[in-house]
């Protein structure tokens, strides 16, 4: 086999099995969610892949309007993922900053034992009783500390060797230009933070946006409730059956806001990675 055939048969081989990956784990699950949001609720029972015979777009989208009151969910999600995602970039470059600057053997520990909490998931009772306690339990407030604590490790995590990827000769110019630690931090790590800041946005965002389980155990009243949990309350309604046509529905909505962030984000998200985020 000649070197230019050889490369042919890799090439097709390469693309081929990415596409065959893409299509089974993404356009195929994508377009039974999308297909499915428009058809009545006994053609969504059988799932398939096909066109409606009957589209019942409008009917679908307006039925899950009125009973997952839409609307608030998705301020809420917007409330909670965008004061979280806030204070945890602002807390996590400063955490990792301290990191990556630092020789001391204990603070290397420190790191380490942080990092840990990646995959250490959260205690259930211990986390509710400690909202409890501090008068936080049932509202945004306390879910938003909850996120804190569970995805700070893994923002510090991204970012710490980003930083390490920094010159320390710009840090120590400023300082001698009379910039003090708040200075330092304000006006030269982050700016030089912003692919790493993209990624972390983004990833951070998938995952507060999605996430069901916390929210379920740690807010009280329909009022309070986000996105994915307005899912939670329309099926409940159906005591008996699974309306898919209304749960596909649903899954279009709540998934739409992360799409759009995606695809305007995907260059950043991979410059934040290959840039440094990984090296710690």
């Amino acid at each position: 086999m000649s070197r230019r055939t050889r490369s042919r048969v890799l090439f097709l081989a390469k693309y081929g099995t990415l596409s065959v990956i893409a299509f089974v784990l993404v356009i195929a699950p994508f377009w039974v969610v999308l297909v499915n949001s428009f058809k009545t609720y006994g053609e969504a029972q059988r799932m398939g892949l096909g066109l409606p015979t009957e589209w019942a777009i409008v009917e679908n989208y307006r039925e899950v309007f009125d009973k997952a009151d839409v609307l608030n969910g998705l301020r809420n999600s917007l409330v909670v993922t965008i004061t979280a995602i806030a204070a945890l970039i602002f807390l996590g470059a400063g955490a990792a900053w301290v990191f990556a600057r630092s020789t001391r053997r204990l603070d290397r520990a420190a790191y380490y034992l942080v990092v840990l909490g990646i995959f250490i998931p959260p205690a259930v009772v211990t986390t509710i009783a400690m909202l409890r306690t501090v008068g936080l339990y049932g509202g945004h407030p306390g879910l938003i500390v909850f996120y804190l604590g569970a995805f700070l490790p893994l923002t510090i995590f991204l970012m710490t060797g980003f930083i390490r990827s920094i010159p320390i000769e710009l840090e120590d110019a400023a300082r001698i230009d009379g910039c003090g630690h708040l200075g330092v931090f304000v006006r030269i790590i982050l700016p030089l933070l912003r692919p790493v800041i993209a990624t972390a946005v983004v990833l951070l965002m998938i995952l507060i946006w999605n996430e069901f389980f916390w929210g379920f155990f740690a807010l009280k009243g329909t009022a309070n409730n986000t996105l994915p949990l307005g899912l939670y309350y329309v099926q409940s309604q159906a005591q008996y059956q699974i309306r898919w046509n209304l749960v596909f529905t649903h899954i279009v909505l709540v998934s739409v806001p992360l799409l759009v962030v995606y695809v305007i984000a995907q260059r950043r998200i991979m410059s934040g990675l290959t840039g440094g985020a990984l090296k710690g």
